[in-house]
């Protein structure tokens, strides 16, 4: 397939896995069941699950998509530099909200509120430019992200995507993995982003399931956990994206996990069903 941007500029080969943030962490296949605390009930009827980063290996030339995208963006809107912290800092919000607050980081602004509407629109469309150079090379999936749809799809638990990113990158990824979901969302299309509750109460609405704790958001930073507490949900947080596990910890998830490939270990399943 022929890897390059509209402009002609080669891309390397991205990498096939999504590569730990911490080194010698044990994944998937290397923990038991007894090193997971059984942290969700068995009577879940609905996941959720974000995309880069926890469904989604989005690493492009060694760094995740939404990140490259926003300081391209930036490059081309005013020459501005963002840091990769200050990328990474905003990570799992709307994306509008996300440049918002990635300029007034930039700039020492006390309050994002600052930042114009009208330039925040700017800057959102040469994102999507930005991003639409890159999406074409979103067909690699986390490692185990099949497997688990699978294992809660046996067991009757639907199963649902959502993300940031506008909607039809979301339709766009999801067709390019080849997943067979329950439904997929975008904050564009529900008028909304995280940390608003919207893409959880419309994949509930989406699969007639009423009781929100018979449902689990999962994610890599945040603001997805963020979200799911907002719904009323079970949280888990995954460690396959840019977010420490000690940040992570503090926005004090249901449980932490290293991978999507580790959620079936989680659930207080019978044993027999495992």
């Amino acid at each position: 397939r022929d890897r390059s941007l509209s402009s002609g500029s080669p891309l390397p080969e991205p990498a096939q896995t999504r590569t730990p943030p911490q080194t010698g962490r044990p994944t998937g296949a290397a923990l038991s069941m007894a090193a997971l605390e059984r942290c969700l009930p068995g009577d879940v009827e609905l996941v959720l699950f974000d995309m880069a980063g926890t469904t989604v290996d989005d690493l492009i030339c060694g760094e995740p998509l939404v990140i490259a995208a926003f300081r391209a963006a930036l490059r081309a809107h005013d020459g501005s530099e963002a840091t990769f912290d200050q990328a990474n800092a905003v990570r799992g919000y709307e994306k509008r909200e996300a440049l918002r607050k990635l300029l007034s980081s930039i700039r020492g602004l006390q309050d994002a509120a600052a930042v114009e509407e009208s330039e925040v629109e700017k800057l959102f469309a040469l994102f999507k430019v930005e991003l639409d150079k890159l999406i074409a090379f979103m067909d690699t999936e986390v490692v185990g992200t099949s497997a688990t749809f699978d294992a809660l799809r046996k067991r009757g638990v639907k199963i649902c995507v959502g993300s940031g990113f506008p909607d039809h990158v979301v339709q766009g990824i999801v067709k390019n993995m080849g997943w067979a979901v329950d439904a997929a969302f975008s904050s564009e299309a529900l008028g909304a982003g995280r940390p608003d509750p919207v893409m959880v109460t419309a994949a509930m609405e989406r699969c007639g399931v009423t009781d929100p704790r018979r449902v689990v958001k999962v994610g890599d930073t945040v603001v997805d956990v963020e979200e799911g507490r907002n719904a009323g949900v079970f949280t888990v947080s995954v460690l396959t994206g840019t977010q420490s596990r000690d940040k992570l910890a503090a926005a004090g998830p249901d449980c932490i996990i290293p991978s999507v490939a580790d959620l079936p270990l989680v659930f207080q399943w019978p044993q027999s069903s495992t």
